[in-house]
């Protein structure tokens, strides 16, 4: 869920003392987008001082609170500035912020359409909305937040990528990959975008796009097990079986108990006829609860076969109950 923090507030005051507390105001501003939390803080304590009935200082001390996770002092401020301006609405999304982090989502959606009303052409109330929609399949809901977001203007190259997020889910591939390519042309160094483009051109098949996509990801970040099984994938799709193992060795490397890991790079070296890799493979998957047991079993019996042990790959064919009963039938009689 996005935080907002950045939406300087126009207040026309007319009493010096007021003037004097909205200068400490945009002071606890700048002090926080500086990262000077508590500087921040003692600001919006002076201009609080100054003008108790200040909202927006309220506001912007208990958002602070927020980000420290200090969540009673920051529900506080946030209930007594929406007490004093209920139309300031960045105070209901921050409020619904804490309220999701202390496990409450009915606060937190009744704070979020309170936003979405007061901030109807702003995408990210949508998309925080959603995400609580989501999570507790009110799926009819969730589907029109969803529609209305892929017709609101994007911003932000993180509201381009959300919004390509959304329009995956809907089907809409067009659109999902122009709004990564205008995520990108607005911020080329922006890793995650290289990453789901390249996720999602996998899902089109268009794999050299997504592979050169998860080249530039994999550069930047060689620690993502999954950015290097989708390029694997990708490898594999175009029948080049050993640069997709070896990108299954290095996602192995990084999470080494995952079984569909050892699955799908047995296949590959079953392909390569590399039969002593795919019979270890093969007991890994099995060793780590492979959801496939019976054709871990089997593909391991292949492995044995074609490495001349005929009775251990009877043996894992028996075990794979039906799946190699053919094969029962033609070579172990």
């Amino acid at each position: 869920m996005k935080f907002i923090f950045s939406i300087f507030f126009i207040i026309s005051i007319g009493a010096v003392q007021a003037q004097d507390a909205l200068t400490w105001y945009n002071s606890g501003i700048d002090k926080f987008e500086e990262g000077n939390s508590l500087g921040a803080i003692k600001d919006f304590d002076k201009a609080i001082e100054l003008d108790p009935k200040l909202a927006e200082a309220y506001w912007g001390r208990g958002s602070v609170y927020a980000e420290l996770e200090q969540f009673p002092r920051a529900l506080k401020d946030l209930n007594k500035c929406i007490k004093l301006d209920p139309g300031v609405g960045d105070a209901f999304y921050n409020r619904a912020y804490i309220f999701i982090a202390m496990a409450e989502p009915q606060k937190a959606l009744n704070d979020l359409n309170m936003y979405v009303v007061l901030n109807p052409d702003d995408i990210n109330g949508y998309l925080s909305r959603l995400d609580i929609l989501m999570k507790y399949s009110m799926k009819d809901r969730a589907h029109e937040d969803m529609k209305k977001i892929t017709e609101l203007e994007a911003q932000s190259p993180g509201e381009y990528l959300q919004r390509a997020r959304i329009k995956n889910l809907m089907e809409d591939t067009v659109g999902c990959i122009e709004d990564l390519d205008k995520c990108i042309s607005m911020l080329p160094g922006f890793m995650e975008a290289y990453r789901l483009r390249g996720k999602y051109l996998y899902e089109y098949e268009q794999y050299n796009k997504a592979i050169q996509d998860l080249n530039i990801y994999v550069l930047s970040i060689d620690k993502d097990a999954e950015a290097l099984v989708i390029r694997g994938e990708c490898y594999a799709k175009q029948g080049d079986y050993s640069l997709a193992a070896s990108d299954y060795t290095r996602a192995i490397a990084i999470e080494g108990n995952n079984p569909t890991y050892y699955f799908d790079r047995g296949f590959f070296n079953i392909q390569l006829e590399e039969y002593a890799d795919a019979r270890v493979d093969f007991k890994k998957a099995i060793y780590f609860n492979h959801k496939d047991i019976r054709l871990a079993y089997f593909n391991l019996g292949i492995a044995e076969y074609n490495l001349d042990n005929k009775e251990e790959a009877c043996n894992y064919w028996q075990k794979s109950e039906d799946v190699g009963l053919e094969y029962l039938l033609k070579y172990c009689q």
